[in-house]
């Protein structure tokens, strides 16, 4: 009787501290699982914040490739700075050129954009024979679809032009639809006819730039005013002298 109260006794024990055991057990299975979830959670949430920053960051346009109001890209900047393009602003005919009305227009035209990145054009530009050809047919012009063919007979019948029977870039040239479509435009012809524009075509600092892509562009996209000011050219205009006091456009 005695053994057998003493085995219930032990049984009872037991059941007791199987049960305090499971409970604990679970407590600390639950207080594990919380914490590697939290810690997954926290994890996500960094690798979140900082994937989005990232993103954000890959978004960002370049500050240094954005002109500032009133102020130039870095590109722009490049050839403002440079030594060819400053000697050139100095040119009172340059300086011309970027105020001419006429230019003006031809900025606002895109077969003149293709025209002047043509090497055809760029090389005739140099040419003296061709310069006076379109000074010749501009003057004698009486209807813009007769200056094709008033050139094609200067060049075949007077001899001040006979050097462009046989010039490869002039025939070419004669084919090119940017060209013949500008020919019959006024302010395409009166660039051309312009003693500042020859004045130019004489210059080979001019010519080397024409040839330069980055020139082209910011010569056909910024105002005279961000050429001149931007490069240190001063302006004077036809009859004022470079002693005369004169506000910067």
């Amino acid at each position: 009787m005695t053994n057998n109260t003493r085995e219930d006794g032990k049984m009872t024990t037991f059941r007791k501290w199987r049960f305090s055991i499971l409970i604990g057990s679970g407590i600390i299975a639950a207080g594990v699982l919380l914490y590697f979830s939290n810690g997954r959670v926290s994890s996500d949430k960094t690798q979140g914040a900082i994937g989005k920053r990232d993103v954000y960051r890959d978004s960002q346009v370049n500050t240094a490739d954005i002109a500032a109001p009133g102020q130039a890209p870095v590109a722009t900047t490049a050839i403002l700075e440079s030594t060819d393009f400053k000697a050139l602003a100095k040119n009172p005919a340059f300086q011309e050129l970027v105020r001419d009305s006429n230019f003006a227009e031809l900025k606002q035209d895109s077969r003149f954009t293709d025209l002047l990145a043509d090497s055809q054009f760029q090389a005739l530009m140099q040419n003296p024979a061709f310069m006076e050809l379109m000074r010749f047919s501009g003057a004698n012009l009486k209807e813009e679809s007769q200056v094709q063919g008033i050139m094609f007979k200067a060049v075949h019948e007077n001899a001040r032009f006979e050097a462009l029977r046989n010039n490869a870039n002039f025939n070419q040239i004669m084919h090119n639809n940017a060209f013949l479509g500008l020919v019959r435009e006024s302010y395409f012809r009166g660039m051309m006819a312009s003693a500042h524009f020859n004045e130019l075509a004489r210059t080979q600092l001019f010519n080397n730039l024409v040839m330069n892509a980055s020139f082209r562009q910011n010569l056909l996209s910024l105002s005279s005013s961000q050429l001149l000011m931007g490069s240190g050219g001063i302006y004077v205009p036809p009859g004022a002298t470079r002693g005369t006091k004169i506000a910067q456009p």
